[in-house]
């Protein structure tokens, strides 16, 4: 059986030079796209409203507090401590910079609490995510009904998949067999389910309005360089969201991929192909690596104040 594992341990294959060279593809592709531009006859780069600037950078502090709420929410029975719940949530912005998506946050929240609460931390932290999944796909779907480089025929499976997956969401657990069961990871599993089972509704809700709050910084940066057409940019930075919502990120926060999507998206439109690209890049510099730093910072330690006892 040993020597069985050891073969397929030995069989797999290594993911590294995959990520690296799709990562050198899509960066040449970039580079290659804003090379045919004719830099001298457009006007890109250009900040003409440094408010909208601001007004984006001030919503990274909204973005992450629904996140915030998202998960006080789901730990509000486990723990009262806000050092622990502080501390749990920053761990998980760390963990979820340098995890495909995301998605690995629960291991910088887990360790902070005791053994048997991790299944419920891990399937917490799986259901806020999928919960943030739900309206990039119905907003999506959206965005499919206006724009002609895509089908109307995607906007209906977008529908669809959107569908499935928020009924899988709500009523998922009653797929599963009833019934007690011997096993004791069985069990913890399904008592975890029950105590998340009220908290999707309002889950949803915070997922949704950061997706708003997400969508609107996008769209503020592109007015930050003098497009005033908000409708047309806020459904297009909601393709930009669908077509790269399940695409694995080669690394933290889709950087190139969202480029890469932006190119196609705005390419032939009023949008210059520069601002699309430095608009990404700006988003992903807002809402990944400005955080991930902060997190960063969370963790150096502050004296505590010495406390005088009069007897």
């Amino acid at each position: 059986m040993r020597s069985v594992l050891k073969t397929i341990k030995n069989q797999r294959v290594n993911r590294t030079p995959v990520k690296v060279l799709l990562f050198i593809l899509l960066l040449g592709f970039i580079v290659y796209r804003l090379y045919q531009e004719n830099w001298s006859a457009m006007n890109a780069l250009q900040l003409k409203n440094p408010v909208y600037l601001l007004l984006s950078f001030a919503l990274i502090a909204v973005n992450q507090g629904c996140e915030w709420f998202k998960w006080k929410l789901t730990i509000r029975h486990l723990v009262n401590d806000p050092a622990i719940l502080r501390k749990s949530f920053f761990g998980g912005i760390g963990a979820g910079f340098l995890t495909p998506n995301g998605w690995g946050n629960f291991l910088g929240r887990m360790v902070y609490f005791r053994r048997r609460d991790r299944m419920y931390i891990v399937m917490a932290s799986f259901i806020a995510n999928v919960s943030q999944v739900l309206p990039t796909i119905l907003f999506g779907a959206v965005a499919c009904l206006f724009c002609a480089k895509v089908p109307v025929q995607l906007a209906y499976i977008a529908f669809g998949a959107g569908a499935f997956i928020l009924v899988t969401f709500f009523f998922g657990e009653r797929l599963l067999p009833s019934g007690n069961s011997r096993n004791k990871f069985i069990r913890h599993f399904r008592s975890s389910q029950q105590k998340l089972g009220s908290l999707r509704l309002p889950l949803f809700l915070w997922s949704n309005l950061r997706f708003l709050v997400f969508s609107f910084q996008y769209v503020l940066l592109f007015m930050a360089f003098g497009y005033t057409e908000w409708w047309f940019l806020l459904t297009n930075v909601w393709m930009i969201f669908v077509l790269t919502s399940f695409v694995p990120s080669l690394w933290s926060g889709k950087i190139v991929i969202r480029e890469t999507a932006a190119i196609f998206v705005f390419t032939g439109t009023m949008v210059a192909v520069p601002d699309a690209v430095i608009v990404s890049l700006l988003i992903w510099l807002f809402n990944n690596v400005i955080p991930a730093a902060v997190s960063s910072l969370a963790w150096i330690p502050v004296p505590k104040r010495k406390v005088h006892v009069v007897d």
